[in-house]
């Protein structure tokens, strides 16, 4: 769940001594800022994320990208995120170079998860045995993986990408995370994959925008007023991100990087179609039509 977008204009809206004090952590150049008790949450984030940018500099660019990360408690949340911002929407905000994160279990990451005794098989084995902690389900396992996501709009961010669209912005973070997961955290493929995997079939007729050009033309109003459409969203851009993988492999995520940074300039949607399929991977063709 992402609003990198929608937080772009956010900027030092907290005033500094009411920020509570927290704890300092580094790994290689990253600085992770934690809120007290929260070291183990701290630790994950920093090392995951630092695995991740180093393998991006080895695959996609070897690039400096500066960002801290901030791995909160609910209670230091308000204090350094924007107002409102429900706590565990994990996010990145570009003024502050501040990839933002909660440290703990949450209503909102329990809201991801299915009514268990509406599942058939095969989800109702699968979510109890991918997600449980503790004698319990919890989807932290999937939430924990998304700042490598944010950590993607960072990325295009320092690079000065066009993107082309905000759907295919999403699309690119989606596969950064996907094929970092994939070749090189593999144990932690399921997690990644199970929860888009199942709302991705979710019934459309139940939301308010549905396709791509409404994402594109709505994405303010639908990342502010609509939280569960703009999940649906995600969870379908990382379905796609994992169809795209197994298609090309490696491959699809250095190609989309290429593609983006050669095209400086806005495409059209027959030149965008046109360049994805033939320059990315082919299978992007039927991902646009079958949306």
């Amino acid at each position: 769940m992402i609003l990198y977008l929608v937080l772009q204009g956010f900027c030092s809206l907290c005033h500094a001594q009411d920020k509570p004090l927290l704890v300092e952590w580094t790994i290689g150049e990253i600085a992770v800022y934690y809120s007290q008790d929260q070291e183990v949450s701290a630790q994950y984030s920093g090392e995951i994320c630092y695995e991740a940018n180093s393998f991006f500099q080895r695959t996609l660019d070897d690039l400096d990208v500066e960002f801290n990360i901030y791995v909160l408690s609910k209670e230091d949340w308000v204090h350094y995120t924007a107002p409102n911002l429900i706590y565990g929407m994990p996010h990145f905000v570009p003024n502050e170079k501040r990839l933002v994160v909660a440290a703990e279990d949450n209503s909102f990451w329990r809201m991801q998860l299915p009514d268990f005794s509406s599942l058939s098989s095969p989800y109702k084995e699968l979510f109890p045995m991918t997600y449980s902690i503790n004698d319990e389900v919890s989807s932290r396992y999937f939430f924990d993986l998304l700042p490598i996501h944010e950590l993607g709009h960072a990325w295009a961010s320092k690079a000065g990408l066009n993107t082309q669209r905000t759907w295919l912005s999403e699309m690119l973070c989606n596969l950064m995370l996907h094929t970092f997961i994939a070749e090189e955290r593999g144990e932690f493929l399921g997690a990644l994959e199970l929860l888009p995997m199942y709302w991705s079939n979710e019934d459309q007729s139940v939301y308010s925008f549905t396709s791509l050009e409404q994402f594109q033309d709505n994405y303010w109003e639908i990342g502010t007023q609509s939280p569960r459409n703009y999940a649906w969203y995600q969870y379908r851009f990382h379905n796609a991100a994992r169809k795209l993988y197994n298609e090309g492999g490696g491959d699809v995520l250095i190609n989309l990087w290429s593609f983006l940074s050669s095209n400086q300039e806005t495409l059209d949607d027959e030149a965008l179609l046109a360049g994805l399929r033939d320059e990315v991977h082919p299978f992007f063709e039927e991902l646009w039509k079958e949306w």
